[in-house]
């Protein structure tokens, strides 16, 4: 079960999955990616809490 880094919560992998296709539902699609962008920090984190589940 992947554990979310920032509270220690165990998380569902159904839920972690429902999580980044939210995530990535709300990028914007832009013509240039910035690795400064919120959208895909958040989609990079919860994509690798869930390579790294236990």
């Amino acid at each position: 079960m992947p554990v979310w880094k920032y509270t220690n919560k165990n998380v569902k992998n159904e839920e972690a999955e429902n999580s980044l296709n939210t995530v990535k539902s709300a990028c914007f699609h832009c013509e240039t990616h910035n690795n400064e962008c919120p959208i895909a920090i958040a989609a990079g984190e919860i994509k690798a809490m869930m390579e790294t589940e236990d």
